[in-house]
């Protein structure tokens, strides 16, 4: 190693035209792995910058709200592995106290939903209700007979939370398919819920009336199930938990019935299909793919280019040090000490061009630490070779023609 440093400071100048290369050369490859890196992050992060989500519709996609939904269609995508956040709604007519169909008119004065999360309400923020002590939003996706009331229902009525009244519920149960066709049917008459919370919505983004009152929406489908009336959802909803598997997301909706949208058919109400909000992501993800593709492909020719650097490199470096080479292998160095003691001073120079750019990138953080190993790990290796390759010339050199020649 002596021998090594003493030859670098002798050819300090060649040392630093090598070193200045060897310095190009990493920066280069770290821009080219920091590209290739952060292509990647991009697609793995890709489905929390772009969620995909899937909502049923009719069947020309012209509503996806006051839908008939059938029950099995509900639990399908419930229960489905492929779906998360679903949302599922259920509207309704209410009135305070017990009456019955006869008497509706006079007293179904308040609209309402069953929903199971507040996200089925357009505009509805968590904050803008106010929960009793031992309630909270999870009450939504539960089965107690709980509800929420609008704040001037509240104020009219002279309730507060905590208080318990008798809710008659109807429901408008849409015919087969047919346009407004259906009848409103009683589903339960002077029900008692506990008030557990009050909302006030300052800016509701729904399509139909704004809702007086919220109810959980397993309790109203377990209400329909007791009184024998036939479940349907108004709208549903859910978010795809992989977008990579977006494939066979569609495959299992497919197979619980959900039709693509087409937008020539007759208007129902039947909510048998289904939406998606891929094309972003599809497209998003694509480009990122075909990118990260040419980059990693590039990788072969990128490590030949350095190779021939680190070939051309030492090859031009070393021509001038033949009679050099001659003199150590005069003294009694074997070929193999020799070549190790110059191929050490290209290992020295390129682990000192590593250090030079590495050391500053990883302090201010412009790329990750694998970054920088990958990138010294590529140019070390690679330029080392290449400099071997030169060096090896040396091999078939005769030692009496170049010292009689007195080659410089």
């Amino acid at each position: 190693m002596r021998m090594v440093l003493r030859n670098l400071g002798r050819h300090y100048r060649k040392s630093l035209l090598s070193a200045a290369i060897g310095i190009l050369t990493v920066i280069l490859l770290v821009i080219y792995a920091g590209n290739i890196d952060s292509t990647r992050s991009q697609l793995a992060l890709l489905p929390e910058a772009m969620e995909i989500r899937g909502t049923v519709s009719n069947l020309n996609g012209s509503q996806d709200f006051s839908l008939s939904i059938p029950e099995e269609k509900i639990e399908g995508i419930a229960a489905c592995p492929e779906t998360e956040d679903q949302v599922f709604t259920v509207q309704m007519m209410t009135g305070f106290g017990k009456f019955t169909l006869e008497e509706w008119k006079e007293n179904l004065n308040y609209f309402a939903a069953g929903i199971n999360d507040i996200a089925g309400v357009p505009g509805l923020k968590s904050e803008e209700i106010r929960y009793g002590k031992q309630w909270n939003e999870s009450l939504f996706s539960g089965r107690e007979s709980v509800c929420v009331l609008d704040e001037r229902v509240m104020e009219k009525k002279k309730l507060k939370i905590g208080d318990e009244v008798l809710i008659t519920i109807y429901y408008y149960q849409y015919g087969k398919g047919n346009i407004g066709i259906g009848r409103t049917v009683p589903i339960i008459e002077g029900k008692a819920y506990k008030i557990a919370g009050v909302m006030d919505m300052k800016e509701y983004s729904g399509n139909i009336v704004q809702p007086d009152m919220l109810f959980p929406f397993e309790n109203i489908r377990e209400i329909f199930h007791e009184t024998g009336v036939d479940f349907a959802a108004d709208s549903a909803s859910f978010k795809v938990k992989d977008p990579f598997r977006l494939n066979e997301c569609k495959r299992q909706m497919e197979e619980l019935g959900f039709l693509p949208v087409a937008r020539d058919a007759d208007f129902r109400y039947d909510g048998n299909a289904l939406t998606m909000t891929d094309e972003d992501f599809i497209h998003a993800a694509e480009n990122l793919r075909e990118t990260l593709t040419f980059l990693t492909g590039m990788l072969p020719f990128v490590i030949v280019i350095i190779l021939f650097v680190g070939y051309l490199c030492s090859y031009l470096l070393i021509q001038s040090r033949r009679t050099e080479y001659a003199t150590m292998r005069s003294v009694g160095m074997g070929w193999g000490r020799c070549f190790f003691v110059l191929l050490s001073e290209n290992a020295v120079i390129s682990a000192l061009a590593c250090i030079a750019v590495s050391l500053p990138v990883l302090l201010t953080g412009a790329v990750s630490g694998g970054v920088l190993l990958f990138s010294d790990a590529v140019f070390f290796l690679s330029f080392l070779l290449g400099g071997a390759v030169a060096l090896w010339s040396f091999h078939r050199l005769s030692v009496m023609e170049v010292l009689g020649r007195g080659d410089t």
